[in-house]
């Protein structure tokens, strides 16, 4: 790690009253949000749809190290600078405190340190830094409500494809809604099962790829949007092998580590096709 790409975060050139109002300002921040972020960061403890929630911050801490170089030497503070996202930031705090709506102060959260960060360091910086700055969107889970609607349909839509292919095997089953009836067992295509969980840490996997990856810009949006037809099939690919191996080894199999490797193995797959996709489309960056 090179430590005077470091030195330009300090903005040493500013002095240190400049430096000092820099810490006041964050150490007020987290103070503000201590219990937004404790709160967070035991959602990603604890709720399996958004575990890949502990990787952003991270990844957009190794991405800002990589945007370093592109920093002015001399940062341009400028109040005015940060009042395009302080002032959202702080009507969405005002909403969210009064409604006690944990999604809208996680995005207040966010809002408020681009603010900081465009505040202190200048426009020319942040606009260096917005790659690793908007990757930490991807960091909050969505309201449950959202979440939940989206589901079910999801779910509906991948045990009727996984019916499909099961079909073409030759596997005797019968569908009714998210449920598949084998000839011992009943598999229940459940919330986890929906794709839902695998399509946002895929999308997540996709901008970052998309962002590692030197291409052309429409190639970046057609990564992205590829996470979403990638997802759906690794997710029917789990549930017609769950199905199959439930079929010849009996429902046991659903109790075992087996089940659990599957779904890891599965998302493995979209992952990797994510960056092998990215890999090959950087053959087509744009020309200097």
């Amino acid at each position: 790690m090179k430590l005077g790409k470091l030195r330009r975060l300090t903005n040493p050139e500013a002095g240190l009253p400049q430096f000092l109002l820099t810490l006041l300002v964050l150490g007020a921040f987290l103070a503000l949000y201590r219990s937004v972020l404790l709160g967070l960061v035991q959602q990603w403890l604890d709720d399996e749809n958004y575990t890949h929630g502990l990787l952003v911050p991270p990844i957009a801490a190794f991405l800002l190290y990589r945007c370093l170089d592109r920093l002015p030497r001399v940062a341009e503070p400028s109040l005015r600078a940060a009042l395009p996202f302080l002032l959202p930031g702080l009507a969405l705090f005002v909403g969210g405190t009064a409604a006690a709506e944990l999604f809208t102060l996680r995005l207040s959260m966010l809002f408020l340190f681009w603010a900081i960060v465009r505040g202190f360091y200048g426009v020319r910086s942040f606009r260096g830094l917005r790659f690793p700055l908007f990757f930490l969107v991807f960091m909050i889970p969505l309201p449950y409500v959202f979440f939940y609607r989206v589901a079910f349909p999801l779910q509906l839509l991948s045990a009727e494809a996984s019916g499909k292919v099961l079909d073409f095997l030759g596997v005797v089953h019968v569908q009714t809604g998210n449920i598949i009836h084998l000839r011992e067992t009943s598999l229940d295509v459940v919330t986890a099962c929906s794709g839902l969980r695998s399509l946002l840490a895929l999308i997540t996997f996709a901008v970052l790829a998309a962002g590692l990856f030197p291409m052309r810009r429409a190639l970046r949006a057609l990564l992205v949007v590829l996470a979403v037809p990638i997802a759906m099939a690794t997710n029917a690919l789990r549930i017609v092998l769950t199905a199959v191996l439930v079929h010849t080894h009996g429902r046991s199999f659903l109790e075992g580590a087996l089940h659990q490797g599957m779904g890891l193995l599965t998302f493995g797959i979209g992952v990797g096709l994510l960056f092998l996709i990215g890999g090959g489309f950087r053959w087509q960056r744009p020309s200097v």
